[in-house]
């Protein structure tokens, strides 16, 4: 007891973090399974198959393992994450860019030798909504000149089988009468991924040779897969170069070029665990490769000022514009209360992702907005429905002979709330305002699926190159954890300005218009 009693509340925490991290590391670890060898072993009920969403790679499981489970995933990443740590038996994917995984660092799994089903086509999609004219014949008509004289060959042969990383001198176009805008994912190895803080890859140098072809200037902008189809079809870019596979349904909404590549679906298993012992190893090797190796701590920089631009615009521009309305209606305008009863229940309602997606890809589809804008509105809104909500709470609290106190000594409607209602409702308002703070910083993960290159995305990007979630998750969370203790520190600090307690005795009487000689 004695020894107990000398802990410290730092130690404390200390040993809880590091119990933490054991966990996630035994979590982690992979201490014997049964190995998949056969593909009869995958037709199973107890075994789970991961696919891609969107790849068509469903039907392909569906037809040859009727009887095992279908785990869907958003990317290879997440899915090669959770076959190496046993929380699927196996994903079936391209086989190409396993491979290349494995090449690039990714351990406990393995690739079988044995490909299933019919070879999936990649292609360039051409936006329904695109500004240049016959952009599909133009990207066709490349297609086919590159096919012809080997460029194609030469690029497939050097990202997808000899792994060659070296991205050739391009000659774009900085300023040209056509603007080409390409969607892209950016976490997919070799075909579109960073290297360091620079976009490359297999599509990318496709995308830039369609540019110089055309003599026009290009754009990318990174897209999740859930949602870069949705962005061609609204028009926000003019084509999509990403491995896109050619599935049917994609085929109803978008047209596609000739195949860029030609895909067998191979199968990844889990392979034997990794021992404790190696962890110590695998840890240095992993904060090497997620911070150290190509400056990838500069895009950890660049997410977090991304990060920081929308939270505090979008708390600035909440913060007054909720303040806005609900002095509009603090009175009892009918109409403004009932419009923004309306908004406050429809916005507090609604998923922040959907919302999020509404503004972006519905409400400003037609027009040429940064997703970076859309997200500050977005949480403009959602921030200044908080306020109003939390100031009719606060102001409600104070008792009304408070007012009615005020009104009999003369004061008017407007000096009785900002000298006497609002300085005691703030301190019942700050404490929920300074939560809203965390969680609105928090909410603004979910900026990545309208193209917006957040703290979360540029994890997930790291994650895709390193093919560890460990130190990539890790250290988002820690930087949100800060990034929420510095805003609520600064807001704590405006906090004591403003409390009537923190004043002095001169100046409070000095407010209620009194003296000490009065």
């Amino acid at each position: 007891m004695t020894y107990l009693k000398r802990i410290t509340a730092g130690n404390a925490i200390l040993l809880i973090a590091m119990s933490l991290i054991l966990l996630c590391l035994l979590a982690g670890c992979s201490l014997g399974s049964k190995q998949i060898t056969s593909l009869e072993q995958l037709n199973d009920p107890e075994i789970k198959i991961g696919v891609g969403t969107g790849t068509g790679t469903d039907d392909v499981v569906v037809k040859e393992f009727p009887k095992a489970e279908i785990m869907y995933f958003r990317d290879e990443t997440e899915a090669y994450g959770a076959v190496s740590q046993g929380k699927i038996d196996a994903i079936v994917f391209e086989k190409a860019t396993m491979q290349s995984a494995v090449r690039n660092g990714l351990t406990g799994v393995r690739i079988m030798e044995e490909t299933i089903g019919e070879d999936k086509k990649a292609g360039i999609a051409i936006s329904p909504k695109t500004k240049i004219p016959d952009l599909e014949g133009k990207v066709n008509e490349f297609m086919s000149e590159a096919e012809a004289d080997g460029t194609l060959k030469e690029m497939r042969e050097r990202w997808l089988i000899d792994n060659n990383e070296t991205m050739p001198e391009i000659d774009v176009p900085e300023n040209s009468e056509i603007h080409l805008t390409v969607a892209t994912v950016g976490i997919i190895f070799p075909y579109s991924y960073y290297k360091g803080t620079e976009l490359t890859g297999f599509e990318i140098e496709l995308a830039r040779r369609l540019a110089a072809w055309m003599g026009a200037s290009l754009e990318f902008k990174i897209y999740d897969y859930d949602g870069i189809v949705a962005a061609a079809q609204s028009g926000e870019v003019d084509c999509i170069a990403a491995n896109l596979y050619a599935t049917p349904e994609r085929q109803e909404v978008l047209a596609f070029s000739q195949p860029t590549n030609i895909a067998e679906n191979g199968i990844m298993v889990r392979d034997t665990g990794i021992s404790l012992a190696n962890y110590s190893n695998k840890l240095k090797s992993s904060f090497e490769k997620t911070f150290i190796r190509e400056s990838r701590w500069k895009l950890f920089l660049r997410g977090i000022g991304t990060t920081l631009l929308i939270t505090i615009l979008s708390i600035l521009f909440g913060t007054l514009l909720g303040f806005g309305v609900f002095m509009t209606c603090r009175n009892g305008n009918r109409a403004a209360n009932r419009i923004t009863s309306f908004f406050t229940w429809l916005i507090d309602g609604m998923p922040v992702v959907v919302l999020l997606m509404i503004f972006y890809y519905v409400i400003f589809g037609q027009l040429s907005v940064s997703g970076t804008a859309v997200s500050v509105v977005a949480f403009t809104l959602i921030f200044a429905s908080a306020v109003i909500s939390m100031l009719r709470s606060s102001v409600s609290s104070v008792d009304r002979g408070q007012t009615e106190a005020a009104y009999a000594l003369g004061y008017s409607d407007r000096k009785t709330f900002f000298r006497v209602i609002l300085p005691q409702a703030l301190p019942l308002f700050m404490p929920a305002y300074k939560g809203q703070i965390t969680a609105l910083i928090k909410a603004t993960a979910v900026v990545g699926y309208v193209a917006v290159q957040d703290l979360t995305k540029m994890g997930d990007i790291i994650r895709s190159r390193t093919y560890e979630a460990f130190f990539p998750l890790i250290a988002v969370a820690v930087i949100y954890f800060i990034l929420a203790a510095i805003l609520t520190r600064i807001v704590s600090r405006i906090e004591l300005k403003i409390y009537s307690r923190q004043r002095t005795r001169e100046q409070v009487l000095t407010d209620i218009g009194l003296s000490d000689e009065g």
